[in-house]
């Protein structure tokens, strides 16, 4: 299965995105030589494999990305022998796009990272990009790529940080990415923590679970779009993650006792 964007419109700027997208390999997959105009990041999500660029060979395994850099010459990427690999990516140019990849601490070509909040902002870019075919904003995109950029720069492990602390990370995420379909999994995935060892410290320091956390945060969001009195219900729903407006209906009368019509009307 493959998926991918491409950026019809470019600009003379500092930064903006070209492609983004994931893909679940064949067997028979190989990229053959070829040489890009831009920076191009892809990060390996299931398998193993081998990459070459510049006469240099690299072996890649889940949780590594490897950079392909403009006009440098990539002999091949493709798994193993008789294995398939995934993978998704993000590919970028402009004036200072050099710049902005060293300063994620990105100088080389492969790299093992901790953690996968990579491969959630690459998702969570093209569900904005489905949801807005005919209204994408070049900002929006470019909000991406630095997110991105972020996720891979060398910042502390959440292993090396108290239980306090990660749960405090853990709240952190949920409150900058309420408004995407992330679940507990998603937040522990992006802490590299355990799910049952993050539930039980969660619970512990929070009185709830991840799942309820962002629940009840999803729907006191909803309460504060409800009071403006701009938005239809099934509006507010998609803005705080929740595509399905009688589920979030549901969760809504659920945590308060009411549903959002009724809570409209009494506030």
């Amino acid at each position: 299965m493959r998926k991918e964007f491409f950026n019809t419109k470019k600009h003379n700027l500092d930064l903006y995105m070209i492609n983004c997208g994931y893909e679940d390999c064949c067997t028979n997959f190989v990229c053959v030589p070829h040489i890009r105009r831009y920076h191009l990041i892809h990060y390996v999500t299931k398998g193993t494999g081998y990459y070459e660029a510049n006469g240099q060979k690299h072996f890649i395994k889940e949780g590594d990305i490897f950079v392909i850099y403009p006009d440098d010459l990539i002999t091949y990427y493709s798994p193993d022998v008789n294995n398939t690999w995934s993978f998704c990516w993000i590919g970028f140019s402009g004036k200072k796009a050099s710049e902005y990849l060293k300063m994620a601490g990105i100088t080389g070509y492969t790299r093992s990272i901790k953690g996968r909040e990579f491969p959630l902002i690459i998702s969570s870019c093209l569900n904005y990009i489905d949801e807005n075919k005919n209204n994408i904003s070049q900002l929006k995109l470019n909000s991406y790529i630095l997110d991105g950029l972020f996720a891979l720069s060398k910042v502390p492990s959440s292993a090396s940080l108290s239980p306090v602390e990660q749960v405090d990370k853990g709240i952190r995420y949920i409150e900058y990415n309420y408004m995407n379909a992330i679940t507990a999994k998603d937040v522990s995935a992006y802490l590299s923590l355990e799910r049952t060892y993050f539930y039980r410290i969660f619970k512990k320091y929070t009185g709830s679970s991840p799942e309820q956390y962002i629940i009840k945060y999803r729907i006191r969001k909803s309460t504060e779009l409800i009071k403006l009195e701009k938005y239809s219900v099934t509006e507010i729903a998609k803005f705080v993650g929740i595509k399905d407006v009688y589920y979030f209906s549901r969760l809504f009368k659920k945590v308060l006792g009411v549903s959002p019509t009724q809570y409209k009307k009494l506030h």
